[in-house]
């Protein structure tokens, strides 16, 4: 194992680059690759705790190589059970160091999952699990280590966390993971509360609350499938709820009429683009300028026959071309007081009959990418509750 000065400069690098990392999956993986040079492990992985449920977060192994070991695995949840290894020690707050997987004793509260041995002909041996715990006693997530590697080049027991420096890394760990939850949750109420008051704004009813939310999640899908950035990724899921703030503006009359708009009233509903634009003014910060934007073009077309300015192409602005689709799909799908919900099948012929017309071609061909998660959310929304 490390000795003591190359242990304080492991944990000193760990610091260092976890100050200047912002995407979190590098953040995990970093904090889980300086790990296991600290202990000269094989292979690990790191699951994030989220109240009664354990987040498969990161994974590495030299010997299969990262894609192979987080195919199907990575942001899988489970139920914390204390008869795994890792829902005993997230539940229990306790170090469990195993000299050899394949041979606990009858008595051993927790038991070692052989299924990914199996399908990969890997051989787990020694294992360190270890819990990462905030000073106020909140345990955030598990770090488990796999095959410690000896001088020889064989498989060794892991020392204690203490000695080999991983208790204070995982300490530094626990810190880091439970400011990201924080800064999670944070995010989450701030877009709860856009979700909201965007409900309010539309008017009164359920069907809309979901309308709402719906594309806000289908938009940050779409801009992820794009290989947007993080940050854009975030806007678009943050600032698409508001994309029809601007209904606030709409009389009921109009609104909520259960039968076809004459071309009066279908003028004054068209209005409510450049209400939601007056409505967001002249903003000072990028989530309302994103949301401004989207409320004034996401019924513009790409052929240039849409509202309100009539633009063309590329002149239409990207966040806009997204919500376009995610908002006519939803639309079609979903219940409304002057229309049942279409099925899916002719829902998908219709964007796919608008590619290049009233959508962005590429935008269609990143929605077909993600059509089935999209798809998921209005059936799992459909099936009758247990």
């Amino acid at each position: 194992m490390q000795g003591d000065a190359e242990v304080l400069q492991s944990l000193l690098h760990v610091g260092v680059n976890l100050t200047a990392v912002r995407d979190r999956r590098e953040m995990l993986d970093t904090i889980l690759g300086e790990a296991r040079k600290l202990a000269r492990a094989e292979a690990g992985s790191f699951y994030v705790v989220r109240k009664d449920r354990l987040k498969f977060v990161a994974a590495q192994n030299d010997r299969l190589g990262t894609p192979k070991i987080t195919e199907g695995l990575l942001d899988k949840e489970t139920a914390i059970s204390q008869d795994s290894l890792a829902g005993f020690v997230a539940s229990t707050d306790r170090v469990v160091n195993i000299p050899d997987a394949y041979a606990l004793p009858p008595d051993a509260p927790y038991r070692h999952n052989r299924a990914f041995d199996e399908a990969t002909g890997y051989r787990t041996v020694s294992i360190l699990a270890i819990p990462l715990t905030c000073p106020n006693g909140e345990c955030v997530g598990v770090l488990q280590l796999i095959n410690c590697i000896g001088p020889g080049g064989g498989v060794i027991p892991f020392p204690s966390a203490e000695s080999s420096g991983l208790s204070s890394l995982a300490a530094m760990a626990a810190v880091t993971v439970h400011n990201v939850l924080l800064q999670e949750r944070l995010k989450q109420a701030h877009l709860d509360s856009i979700i909201r008051l965007s409900t309010a704004a539309e008017f009164r009813t359920a069907e809309i609350g979901d309308h709402i939310r719906r594309v806000s999640s289908h938009s940050a899908a779409i801009a992820r499938a794009m290989g947007l950035d993080d940050d854009t990724v975030e806007l678009m899921e943050c600032a698409s709820p508001m994309h029809d703030i601007g209904k606030i503006g709409i009389p009921d009359a109009v609104l909520l009429k259960p039968g076809p708009l004459t071309p009066e009233e279908r003028q004054v509903l068209e209005r409510h683009t450049v209400i939601g634009a007056e409505i967001l003014g002249e903003p000072q910060n990028d989530l309302i300028a994103a949301a401004r934007e989207i409320a004034l073009s996401h019924h513009e077309r790409f052929d240039s026959n849409g509202y309100p300015n009539g633009l063309a192409g590329e002149k239409i602005p990207l966040a806009g071309r997204i919500v376009a689709v995610v908002d006519v799909f939803d639309a079609l799908l979903s219940k409304r007081c002057y229309k049942a919900p279409m099925p899916v099948e002719k829902a998908v012929d219709i964007i796919r009959g608008e590619h290049g017309r009233q959508f962005d071609p590429d935008i269609t061909r990143t929605f077909f990418e993600v059509q089935d998660e999209m798809v998921q959310s209005y059936r799992a929304a459909s099936s009758p509750a247990d």
